[in-house]
């Protein structure tokens, strides 16, 4: 990958930090649940941790969110297959599926898409391997430890994580996945979810954001504004989701480029799923796009 990548991996890191503050801290506000997407009830854990490992499933694309219309160039789709990361604990079990391209030369942005698949749950291992450290039995007087065991048992917390993604735009000129994480913790009283998103432009092997395509930020907040409003969202979300809250958040909330549409993926309060995804007609958005020739690529000429 290039140098230039560097400032864009921390712009990003700074971006799943935030993420990860609204997932892991109680949220602040009381709202009703809205946009959750309800992760399946977990299997039986092995009586032990085994080691991850990745299988190979079938390779293919994925419709577009419903209501979305097909537009833009039709160019000639790149090979990619799916692998999945499975783990399986006491406490925690994982399955998350991502994209790998074929063919030659796609060794760094194959490594940089497992990566970016698997960000959160190695957040979640990290918190696992942190609790069950701080849960380790220390030596102590035999008065404490009487005290100890007649205290009543403590629930074992469960956390399962479900993440799979979508190629949208696999094209040979640009790629974009979405990612969508969701996660049931025993210790919430309901699910969240993450949503994140990755583009490259295939010719140069150069990770593409928000601020790479996008160039009047004021009328894309306004135009996301008024999608939310027509998408009849709770209240509670039309409230929090200000024109001015989506203005702060541009450019650097994630973005997934389909076949006629474009979504935005914004951090909300857990209660309300933890992300909200607006998606906008690709020549909506389009209006507000910067002079980048990528945007030939996605259908916009």
């Amino acid at each position: 990958m290039k140098g230039g990548k560097k400032g864009k991996g921390m712009r990003f890191a700074a971006a799943v930090l935030t993420a990860a503050v609204l997932l892991f801290s109680p949220s602040c506000e009381a709202m009703p649940q809205a946009a959750v997407s309800q992760a399946a009830s977990p299997s039986s854990p092995s009586a032990a941790p085994s080691a991850p490992e990745a299988t190979l499933q079938t390779a293919g694309g994925d419709a577009p969110p419903a209501g979305t219309e097909q537009e833009g160039t039709q160019n000639p789709a790149v090979s990619y297959r799916m692998e999945e990361y499975h783990l399986a604990g006491e406490t925690l079990e994982i399955t998350v599926s991502y994209p790998q391209l074929e063919g030659d030369g796609r060794e760094e942005l194959n490594t940089l898409l497992r990566e970016r698949a698997l960000q959160t749950a190695e957040l979640l291992e990290q918190e696992q391997k942190q609790t069950e450290q701080a849960s380790e039995p220390v030596e102590s007087s035999p008065d404490a430890s009487s005290a100890e065991s007649s205290s009543a048992p403590q629930e074992q917390r469960m956390v399962l994580l479900i993440g799979g993604s979508q190629c949208y735009l696999p094209t040979d000129d640009f790629f974009s996945v979405a990612f969508t994480m969701d996660i049931n913790d025993s210790a919430q009283q309901m699910p969240s979810k993450e949503w994140y998103a990755f583009n490259c432009d295939l010719h140069t092997g150069e990770e593409i954001t928000c601020a790479d395509l996008f160039a009047d930020l004021d009328g894309l907040a306004a135009a996301l504004r008024a999608q939310v409003e027509q998408d009849g969202v709770e209240n509670s979300l039309l409230t929090y989701l200000t024109k001015d809250r989506l203005r702060a958040g541009l450019p650097g909330v994630p973005v997934a480029f389909g076949s006629g549409f474009v979504e935005f993926g914004y951090p909300v309060p857990r209660s309300a799923g933890g992300t909200l995804t607006i998606t906008l007609p690709l020549h909506v958005a389009a209006a507000y796009r910067s002079d980048s020739t990528l945007w030939e690529a996605i259908g916009i000429s």
